[in-house]
């Protein structure tokens, strides 16, 4: 892709400290909770932590969204295919992290979706539930870091999760490309296409995006090629 002077500033949602529950349209996957996580990287030095209950942690699609290779050596992934194996990740998560530095981030990708399974009794998973909701809740207070969360549904089930949250960010397919916006309208993050045409939902986009916030953090520029663009 040329460069066009008519195209918007690439930017990207800050993050506070805190739990922040994040609702992306299905159609975005989970890309947009990606470059948050990344750009957060960039623009700290603390390690990162994704722990993932749904079958969304794709680590190759992390490396051709990273500007540069050597950021990911801040990220550690892990996966829970279980509810229980899901709720020890994360009480080993908090043990691991009072022994070193603040993370700069913690993502939790799905963090209700392995208490719906239907090999783990109702009752007994919606204490679980709770106990991950706890989990992530103390990371966040107790190392003052960010901690992004996603949800497989929003329903009466994952009540606890939006309570515990004090932020809640939507990430919106538009027509014009994706929005990032907080659950109240407040504010948002605009990144819309530019009257050339430029699209904005490709994979090709979001390593554009990030590339242009590494410089802004004076962080890692890009060491190889662009991936040519792909699914999400």
């Amino acid at each position: 892709m040329s460069t066009r002077s008519n195209r918007p500033p690439a930017d990207l949602p800050e993050l506070s400290p805190g739990v922040t529950l994040v609702d992306v349209d299905d159609d975005l996957g989970v890309t947009p909770v990606q470059a948050l996580l990344l750009d957060r990287v960039l623009g700290s030095d603390g390690p990162a932590f994704w722990v993932d209950g749904a079958n969304r942690a794709n680590t190759t699609r992390l490396r051709e969204l990273a500007p540069a290779d050597r950021v990911l050596d801040r990220v550690e992934v892990a996966r829970g295919f279980t509810a229980h194996q899901h709720t020890a990740l994360l009480d080993r998560l908090a043990g691991r992290l009072a022994a070193r530095d603040s993370p700069s981030v913690v993502l939790a990708t799905g963090l209700d979706a392995r208490y719906r399974a239907a090999d783990v009794d109702r009752e007994l998973a919606g204490d679980m539930f709770v106990r991950a909701v706890a989990s992530v809740a103390r990371v966040a207070r107790v190392h003052d870091a960010p901690v992004l969360v996603t949800r497989r549904e929003a329903d009466e089930f994952s009540r606890p999760l939006r309570r515990a949250a004090e932020a809640h960010l939507t990430c919106r397919a538009t027509s014009f490309g994706p929005r990032f916006a907080d659950a109240a309208g407040e504010t948002e993050t605009l990144v819309y296409r530019g009257a050339d045409g430029w699209l904005q939902t490709t994979l090709a986009y979001w390593r554009e995006v990030l590339a242009h916030r590494a410089r802004l953090h004076g962080a890692a520029t890009p060491d190889r090629e662009t991936a040519a663009p792909g699914v999400r």
